[in-house]
Parts: C-alpha cells; structure tokens; sequence
C-alpha cells in the first residue's frame, strides 16, 4: 500500500486489509512518503495497534510515487503481492483468500485479477471491465493489456512475487527509473508473456476515481505530462516486442 496525502480514505483502506480472513497469514507494508495532512500519523497509529501485521516504509522526505512503490515492494516478503493504494479499498473480506484459491486451482497463472466497482463523487457505479465468455477461454495477451482492452486495474491484483522480480531484472528501464510516470500496465503486460492471467467475474475492490490524483489532475500541464509519459512508455514496448505499426501509430 502505498500512500501520499490520503486523510480521507487512508483509515478505509487500511482496514480492508485489516478485516481478510483467509487460512494464511499476511502482512500490510505501507509505504508511506512523507505526507502533509494527517495521513502519515494515521499510518503510524495503526502500525502501533497492528505490530504484528502492519510495517510502515519511509524517510525523512519524499522521494516520488515510482520509488515510493519500489522500496515498498522490495520490504514485502510474502510468496504473494496484492496491491491496495490508499485511495483505493477491498470490499470483500475473502478478496485474498479468493485469488489464493485461484492460484492453486490454476497453478500455471502469474497473476489473477478481478472486476470492480468506481467510486466517483461518493456514487457506486458497477463496473465490468471484462466479458467473462473471453476471459474463461482466454488469458489476456500483450496486445489486449496495450490496446487497454483489458483493464487491470491494480487494486484487484495478486501476482507471484518471483515472477514480478523476475520481470524487473531483465529491464529495470522499464520498471524502475523515473523514465515512465505510469508503473503498473508495463509490468501486466510483461508478465502476459511468460505467464497466463487470471480473471475473476467478481467485483472484489473499489477504485477510487478522484479529481486530482498521480494519473488524474485538473492542471493541464501535469495532465499532458502524464498523458505524454503514457504515450512514450506504450512505444517502448511497441518497439521492444516489435509489434505492428498499427499499435504504434496510436501512442506516436
């Protein structure tokens, strides 16, 4: 979980985590960077509460959302990464049992995820990000996770933590250094390709869709910014796995 200025939806968050029951233990690493309004003591209080699930990673100042994440991935030592920002929540308190389930069920799948709902301006909308007929049949591909005919949202992920370092060592351009603002669809997309991918036609979390957030703002330089970073990071890998024109036309 990494967080950076949510007071609001902070306390939600952490106690979805909190509230999993499932047949294994678990453990909650928050990353958090240095905020400014109240979301930093919030953090620190649970972690006192909750010692024995809850570590907190941090600093003295804030180092940016791509390195927050990387240093909170890398003090995670479960066999298992689920992902839960701190806008973001889980619904359902079997949501990680449900994936385990999952993976032991289907043993040759990196990564599982699922449906979700939206939250924007405190209404409830369903959303189905994915035709269940397809995804039964069909593990999504690269193309699919590119094209974002697939939509993975990262609230609904649980991935092999071997396979995500895996797919971090062989290209720590793509998913490690600041080149790319956006750090979850390159890293799906990669595992498509040594992997299968999951899907469960169940809402399992809630996205949060803020006006001002790291991929949305009301400032229109800070969103071409981010829109131009997206373009740039889609083009990489159009041209890392050399796929057709067609593709690349669409982000050049």
């Amino acid at each position: 979980m990494i967080t950076y200025n949510h007071e609001p939806y902070i306390r939600q968050a952490i106690d979805c985590v909190l509230a999993q029951k499932t047949n294994f233990p678990f453990e909650l690493v928050i990353g958090e960077d240095c905020s400014t309004d109240g979301t930093r003591e919030i953090v620190f209080d649970y972690a006192k509460r909750y010692p024995n699930i809850i570590r907190v990673i941090t600093s003295k100042q804030n180092v940016g959302m791509k390195k927050n994440g990387k240093r909170t991935f890398e003090a995670c030592r479960g066999e298992y990464i689920a992902f839960c920002e701190g806008d973001d929540y889980w619904q359902r308190d079997d949501k990680l049992q449900i994936q385990v389930d999952y993976f032991n069920k289907q043993p040759e799948c990196g990564l599982v995820y699922s449906d979700f709902d939206v939250l924007t301006n405190m209404l409830y909308k369903k959303s189905h990000i994915y035709n269940s007929e397809f995804s039964a049949t069909i593990s999504p591909n690269l193309t699919d996770i590119i094209s974002k005919k697939t939509d993975i949202r990262t609230c609904t992920v649980l991935i092999k933590k071997n396979l995500m370092n895996k797919i971090i060592d062989k290209d720590p351009y793509l998913h490690q250094g600041e080149n790319f603002l956006m750090g979850d669809i390159q890293m799906w997309a990669e595992v498509s390709l040594l992997s299968k991918i999951g899907f469960i036609n169940e809402s399992l979390s809630t996205y949060r869709l803020l006006e001002e957030s790291a991929t949305r703002s009301k400032n229109r330089v800070k969103s071409l910014k981010f829109s131009i970073s997206d373009a740039e990071m889609h083009l990489y890998l159009c041209n890392k796995h050399k796929l057709s024109d067609t593709f690349k036309k669409r982000y050049e």
